[in-house]
Parts: C-alpha cells; structure tokens; sequence
C-alpha cells in the first residue's frame, strides 16, 4: 500500500466516525421506548368525545374499586367481566360518591343519559343514524382521532423537558413535552389502512409503530329488554302536590307523552339498553379498536311483527276526537317500519326490494358489512310479561280482570308456545337474516350466523342473589308480611304474589333459557 493510499483511508475513516450518529446522543431508542396509542372516542355513536371519557373513567374509576376487593387474580377478572356494566353505572348515577357514604354535590337525579341530548349521531326525527352527517360517513369513517404517548422500560425515565416530534403517516401533527401525551385535532389515524406514528426529539431518529384501527359494525335489534323499556334518557318528574287518588304522585306534565324523553320516542328505545351498553363496554375495553352502533330496538316488538313487519308501538298520542271515551290510542307502524327494513335501509346503498319473500340489496351493493348482531327477540311471541303478570293474579279473577293487568298466559300455556311458536319464529329469523344480511366471517360472502348474539332474557321472578322472591307458601302465611304483596296492595286488590305461582314461572323459564340454547 503506498503512502497516499493509506492516507486516504484514514481521512475516509475519521469522516465516517464524524459522519455516523452517535448512539449515545439519541434521546429516544427502540430498546427504551415504545410509543402507545388509543383511540379518542371509541363509541361513534356518541358525537362528543367528552360523552365517551365520562364512561371510560367510571370504568377505570371501578377498577380501582375492584382493586381493594379480596379476590385473587381468577376470581378479580371474572368480576370485572360480570359486573363492569353495572359497577359503572354506580360510578355515574350514584346519589353517593360510588363506594362511599359521601354525598355528590350538584347531583344530577335524572342520570347521565339525560346530558345526551344533541352530542348523539341518531336523528329522532328522521329516525335514521344521520345526525352527524350522511349514513355513509357514519358506517365509513375515513379516520379517527387519536391520543399518543411514549412508554419506557423498567427503570428509564421519559425525557422531561425536551421536545418530541409527533408524525402520523411522515405528517407532522404535534410537538410536545416528551413526557406529556399528545391530544391534538390534527393527530388523525388514517381509516382502514392505518398509518406510521413516529416520534423524536428534534434533530435525531425516530422511532416508528404501525398503527390501524379495527372499526366494528354492531346493530342491535329486538323488544323491550333490548331498548331499555322503563329506563327513559330522561325520566319522569313527579309533582310535589298533586297525587293519583291520594296514593302516589302524578307526573309533572301529566299527558299521554308524560315529560319522559328516549332515543327513539316510538319504540321507548333509550342509552341504558343493555345491547347498547354491552356495545358501548367493548368500546370503552379495547382501545385500539372503535364501535359504530346501529339500534333499531323497539319495546313490544316480536319476531314477525317488529323484525320483520312493522309493529303496534308502546308509545300513545291523545285522542281527543273520541268524545265518548277521550283518552290515548296507540300508534301503528307502516309497511317499511320493520326493523329489519330500517337495518337493511341504511346498509344497502340502493333501495331494498324484496325478492321471493325475502327482502335483499340490489347487486349486494352494501356501504360495508356487519361484524356483529345483537338479538333479545321471542318474549313477545311467546308471552313473557304476560306469564309473570299471570303469577301476580289472584286465584278466581275473571277473564277481563286477567286482560286488564295482562295476565293472559298461564303457565301452562307459556309451555306451550315455548314448545310450538317459539321454533318456528327463529326459524323464520334465521332464513330472514341469511337472505338479507351482510355478516361473514370472512371475504367470502359466507354467511356465519355465530355473529348473531342472541341474548337470553332475565329471571324475572328471583331476587339479586338468585333466589325466588319471598310470597305466601300456605293460606296459613299473611301476604302483608311479604315486601312484594305490600306493594301489589297499594296498586290493586286484584294482585298477590303467590309463591306456587311463581315457582311454575320460574319453572318454565329454565326450560326458555335450554330452548334459547339448542335453538
């Protein structure tokens, strides 16, 4: 090697020392650091994302209840799978401080659904899902917002002070306080390809994450126990002075509508439903994962009429025309208000016809598919209130008396249609949802009907604890001495709870819950 040659490598090899980073200057290291996403507002029915953080705290809020409890790791887990719902429900509507013996100061009795009013996506009006925008935009987001945040190893502390640069796609969408979380309007995840989130100090290498959300299409169909019948977003006020024939007081607006306000005022759909909460919890669980709920529940619906024709709604309008018996009279639906049809509407991107029975998408032209189906149908086919109704009537009550209280299904007979009517209304369903509905598990076009969830009904006869409620056994027993009778007596004379009564109820709705099952 001559003398020049050798100088030139070792001047190319101090400029590669010069040139090359140098390890010990980066800030920000894959080996230290990772970055953390989640998706803002998880819950795309909620067009306020202040609306979601108020449920996704109450759930944290109980989970560092559950915390303190004495269970192990198994048992806490199963817990919080069983009760997650509910304990946030106490978190939120509380009058007390949930957990505690502290009063709430500014407690608000109406609720948390009652501050939903305007920060929702469904149009009461219309009744459609449009209220914030065209029903393209809500079932085809083209992003979501995101907050973003750097993690550290154990015993590497985050970089406080310097300033990191945050870049979604090579974008740069914020600069932050290495230390903080990012949460800015412009800090948008690409909808459904994802995008590249990177971050680093100023002047050094990023470092890098794929990120993609999984959007999820849940529509909610089915009768009372889906809408949330007797739970209204907002509920009634009572008067302070007047009161119903000296015996309980009478409603602030004392009209058909009362001052009670839902979701859907027809079909006494409101925000406490359980298929919308349930979809709401999967939510508020996954965050790297976003839900876009359809709900068409309607109180009173049944398999025939209600999913797949149109129904007679719960809710009235005054009658004033009728002189010789004013009051109220119910409201029917029309030829295109099954909820079948509403689903299958605001799927398809051309009108539904139906086809040998069957209503279908043209060409399947649908704005996408659905990933999930919640179902609570087949009480109303078969008489679910009308049994538990019956288990409060009086031995001996005339047929009127028993129509009046809708006690008209023995149990006897609730027997009898979970034996011949329910079948045959699943079967109907089933060959209904296959035909129309976009649901596959894969790119295929292969119907999977395990994406139907159907959901049984509740015991309406036990207590919290799984026990039947306590009524007379013998003539020997005073019915007053039992909680349930004292408050049948205020309403009518005609009611009793009946131990035996209840115990054939309770029978029957075992052998419901097995049907359900292998059906």
């Amino acid at each position: 090697m001559t003398r020049s040659t050798a100088l030139f490598c070792m001047i190319s090899a101090l400029l590669l020392c010069l040139l090359a980073p140098d390890s010990r200057a980066q800030t920000l290291n894959a080996s230290d650091f990772r970055i953390e996403w989640k998706v803002v507002n998880r819950f795309r029915l909620f067009a306020d994302p202040g609306f979601f953080s108020l449920h996704e705290n109450a759930w944290r809020q109980y989970l560092l209840h559950t915390d303190g409890l004495d269970m192990d790791a198994d048992q806490r887990a199963a817990f919080v799978a069983r009760t997650s719902v509910l304990g946030s429900e106490h978190v939120l509507n509380d009058r007390r401080i949930a957990f505690s013996d502290v009063l709430r100061k500014n407690f608000d009795w109406r609720g948390w659904a009652a501050r939903s009013e305007a920060v929702l996506c469904y149009d009461s009006k219309s009744r459609t899902h449009t209220a914030c925008g065209d029903i393209d935009a809500y079932l085809n987001p083209t992003g979501h917002e995101i907050e973003m945040w750097i993690t550290t190893a154990s015993g590497v502390a985050l970089p406080a002070g310097q300033e990191c640069e945050w870049r979604i796609g090579g974008t740069l969408v914020a600069v932050e306080d290495c230390a903080e979380r990012v949460r800015d309007p412009r800090a948008v995840l690409p909808y459904p390809g994802g995008a590249e989130i990177s971050v680093n100090v100023a002047g050094e290498s990023p470092i890098l994450v794929d990120a993609q959300v999984r959007d999820l299409l849940i529509a909610g169909l089915g009768d009372s126990f889906a809408s949330g019948e007797g739970n209204p977003n907002t509920p009634v006020a009572f008067s302070d002075v007047r009161r119903h024939r000296n015996l309980y007081p009478e409603r602030k607006t004392n009209s058909v509508a009362g001052s009670a306000t839902w979701t859907d005022e027809l079909c006494h759909r409101s925000l406490y439903g359980h298929q919308l909460r349930a979809a709401l919890q999967i939510a508020i669980e996954n965050p790297k994962t976003s839900v876009t709920f359809l709900d068409y529940s309607c109180s009173g619906a049944g398999g025939e009429d209600g999913i797949l024709g149109p129904q007679v709604y719960v809710s009235r309008v005054s009658d004033p025309e009728n002189s010789a018996s004013p009051g109220s009279k119910l409201i029917s639906g029309g030829s295109r208000d099954a909820q079948l049809f509403r689903l299958m509407r605001e799927l398809c991107a051309e009108k539904p016809e139906m086809r040998k029975r069957q209503l279908v998408c043209p060409g399947n032209r649908f704005h996408r598919s659905l990933d999930f189906v919640f179902l609570s149908i087949g009480g109303n086919d078969i008489g679910f209130s009308n049994v538990v109704a019956w288990a409060t009537l009086r031995d001996g009550m005339s047929a009127s008396i028993a129509g009046f209280f809708g006690a008209t299904v023995s149990a006897k007979d609730f027997s009898d249609r979970i034996r011949d009517v329910l079948p045959k209304t699943y079967a109907r369903l089933a060959k209904a949802f296959e035909s129309s509905l976009p649901l596959h598990s894969a790119n295929d076009g292969v119907f999977d009907p395990s994406r139907i969830i159907l959901t049984a009904y509740p015991d309406l006869v036990t207590d919290g604890r799984g026990n039947i409620c306590p009524a007379p056994q013998s003539d020997d027993e005073q019915e007053l001495d039992f909680p349930a009778n004292q408050s049948l007596n205020l309403f009518s004379s005609w009611l009793t709870a009946d131990g035996k009564r209840l115990e054939a109820v309770r029978e029957q709705f075992a052998i419901l819950y097995q049907h359900m099952q292998d059906l």
